[in-house]
């Protein structure tokens, strides 16, 4: 790659481009051609680059082009969303099921033909499908797509493009379904359980019941304030800092307790319903891991709550939390 505002970055670690990432920010048009340029390297390289762990300036290209909204980046990200599992997740790691949603919506360029042909493929990845499913709902929060044509595609998706066998994209539809208001889909999705395509148990009857009692407006309008359903932000790019990276250390370093202590500061002013995850995770895994955990860290503090969400879920269906009862606990916590 030839790099000008990213040149000595092109593998770090320890030392994460926060000056060059501002730079950017403030030089949309300088920066807008390299970062492009580093997301084509990526695709094109991608056989080798997914294994290499010190290959993340990628991370910065496709946050700060989503905070762009460049539309040129919308086809490339399509093709590494429909690469191989361990090619995906060995480039993206937690992104894949946290911003890909973000991402796909940021970077749409009007052609969702290319969002449809991921969800409905069953051989790209579960996860991969779902966020390429609620990116449709951040659309019709920007007003790129309008309710009666995601009824429309809903039914379809319900009505055979969809396997017939049971996956997470069904919950997801559901769950997407409720809110955008259930006026006139509660029958598909009756006959989707009916049909055992999806749990009974894992669907919020009482959410769907109370948004089916709301004007459509309200619940859009809801919807339109939820921040897990919006573009990436100027402090999505900003926060990659404090997760993308890492350092080593001596494995000889003595266990500093200070350690600890800050780590219960930052828990108990970080803005997470700690009752509800005491009482609803009775056999969960201790979340406070120190940074002494491995040799290698690249997902510090910030992101030990988020690994809840790949733990076995709490209602002892062994499916990962995330696939399981996560979104219906969310609507929980929201009424």
């Amino acid at each position: 790659m030839d790099l000008k505002i990213f040149k000595g970055y092109e593998r770090f670690d320890d030392h994460y481009p926060s000056n060059t990432v501002k730079y950017a920010l403030e030089n949309k048009e300088k920066a807008i051609p390299e970062l492009l340029n580093i997301l084509n390297f990526t695709l094109e390289n991608v056989s080798s680059l997914y294994k290499d762990s010190k290959y993340l300036i990628h991370f910065p290209a496709v946050y700060l082009l989503s905070y762009f909204r460049e539309t040129r980046a919308y086809e490339t990200i399509i093709k590494l969303a429909k690469l191989k599992d361990e090619v995906i997740f060995g480039l993206f790691g937690d992104t894949v099921t946290e911003d890909l949603k973000k991402i796909f919506a940021s970077l749409y360029d009007g052609n969702i033909t290319f969002l449809k042909e991921i969800i409905e493929n069953s051989s790209i990845d579960e996860n991969i499908r779902c966020e390429a499913l609620e990116s449709l709902l951040i659309l019709l929060n920007l007003n790129d797509i309008t309710r009666e044509e995601l009824v429309f595609y809903f039914k379809e998706l319900m009505n055979g493009k969809l396997e017939k066998d049971y996956s997470f994209v069904w919950e997801t539809l559901v769950n997407c379904c409720c809110l955008i208001h259930p006026k006139g889909l509660i029958d598909n999705i009756k006959d989707a359980v009916n049909d055992g395509k999806v749990e009974s148990f894992l669907i919020d009857w009482s959410l769907m019941e109370t948004n089916s009692k709301r004007t459509v407006k309200d619940v859009l309008g809801e919807l339109k304030k939820d921040e897990y359903y919006s573009i990436i932000t100027k402090e999505d790019v900003l926060a990659l800092e404090e997760w993308v990276g890492g350092f080593n250390f001596d494995k000889d370093d003595e266990y500093d307790e200070q350690d600890d202590d800050e780590y219960d500061d930052w828990f108990d002013n970080y803005d997470y319903d700690k009752e509800y995850y005491i009482k609803e995770h009775d056999n969960k895994i201790d979340i406070k891991t120190t940074k002494y955990s491995n040799n290698l860290i690249t997902i510090p503090f910030f992101k030990e709550i988020r690994t809840e969400l790949n733990s076995p879920c709490h209602c002892g269906s062994n499916k990962k939390y995330k696939n399981c009862c996560f979104f219906k606990d969310q609507n929980m916590r929201k009424g």
